[in-house]
Parts: structure tokens; sequence; C-alpha cells
């Protein structure tokens, strides 16, 4: 073998072990950046003078961030788990522990996007019309237009108490969606439905109950059980 070979053949290798090297690096990153964003509000009060759910996030979570792009693409023509929540929703983050654990347990990647600053938020005026406090960003409308088959409307509290629609669609967190070959497989909202109180963390049962629930989903995006056209 001549010499110019070896340099090529090392050359090669190099660069895949770098190339390996930053995506991995890139994983562990976005693990500990989500570890960090649920764990530092531990031990912490809200605004309403109550304790955030204390979570305990592993280093090595599947978690990938996601932007609006990849996301839609996903949901366009890929497969892939996600998940749409913030840090300082107390149903998200009684949710998160168990939706990782569930991910890690079948090798999946979670895409994630912190929704705290994206959505609308609209109110009513004393005269019963609606303002938009902030509006939505261009990405979150996007996806809004892309999910619309599988949200709820987004209502409001007037006055009187009674409930009104915004005449537009919301995403509610947490929400998770499950996605094959860019077909929603399947999505579920909040926790369990004997979970009444979010600032108390979910008990042994509750966690199995919605384990199970994560993993059925997870396993209509590997394709790997059989449904009823089997």
């Amino acid at each position: 073998m001549n010499m110019k070979k070896v340099l090529l053949i090392a050359f090669v290798f190099v660069s895949v072990l770098a190339i390996y090297g930053c995506n991995k690096k890139n994983a562990n990153t976005d693990a500990l950046k989500f570890k960090e964003e649920y764990e530092s509000l531990n031990d912490k009060k809200n605004s309403s003078n109550k304790i955030y759910p204390k979570v305990s996030i592993s280093k090595d979570n599947k978690v990938k961030y996601a932007s609006y792009d990849r996301l839609l693409e996903i949901l366009d023509k890929e497969s892939g788990i996600i998940y749409l929540g913030y840090p300082e929703c107390p149903w998200c983050r009684n949710a998160v522990p168990v939706l990782l654990e569930a991910a890690s347990e079948l090798d999946l990647d979670v895409y994630y996007m912190n929704m705290h600053d994206e959505r609308d938020t609209i109110k009513i005026k004393e005269d019963g019309s609606m303002e938009i406090v902030n509006p939505g960003t261009d990405g979150y409308k996007k996806l809004l237009q892309r999910l619309d088959a599988i949200l709820p409307d987004y209502t409001l509290e007037d006055v009187n108490g009674k409930t009104v629609s915004a005449n537009e669609k919301r995403i509610y967190v947490p929400l998770v969606i499950f996605v094959r070959d860019g077909e929603i497989v399947g999505y579920y909202a909040d926790t369990v439905e004997s979970q009444t109180n979010p600032y108390e963390l979910l008990n042994n049962d509750q966690k199995n109950e919605l384990m199970d629930i994560y993993l059925e989903l997870m396993h209509k995006v590997l394709n790997d059980v059989c449904d009823d056209k089997c």
C-alpha cells in the first residue's frame, strides 16, 4: 500500500471519528441542557407561592431540542416522538420523567420544544371583546395548522364565568405526539385522570399507568405491534 492510500484511509478514519464525536457531543449537550432546564426549578416557588414538583432527569436522557422546521419535517415525512411543554408547567414536570424512562427503554429520541413563550396569549376585556396580549410566533402558527386535527379549541372565561372560544386552536401542554412515516399514530395530553393536583407528584400506580400509555404509543411509532389489520 502506497503512502497516498495510507494517508487517505487515515483521513477518512479521523473524519468519521470527528463526525461521531461531534454528534455524540451535541446529543449530550441537549441531554444536559434539558436536565438543567427542568431541575433548576426544583424546590423553587412560582408566582402563586406554590413549590414546583421536584424532578430528577438522567444526564443520559433521549431529548433533542428541535426547531419548528425540524418538527414539521418529522410530521411531514419522518418518524419520532415530539414533546411540547415547558419546565414551569407542573403537569409537564410530572409527565417528563415517565416519558423519558419509556423513551430510554425503547431507545427512542424525544424531540422537544419549550412552548412557554411561543403561544398566543389572549384575554377577554370587560366589554366582552378579546385582546391579544402576546401574539404567537410564526412557527407556532404553522404548527397549529399542521396539528389542527388533534388540537382542542382555545377557550377562555369571560367576566361572567362563561366559557367562550377564541376562534383558534391551542397547544395545551404537556402534549406528546407519536409519528410514524409522517402520520400521527397517536397523541397524549396531561398525565392520568386520577391526578387532580399537579403539584403533588404521581404515585407509583399513576406512574405505571402513564408508562403503559406512553409505551403503547411508542410501539406504534416502531410499528412492532399487531393492530386490527393483522
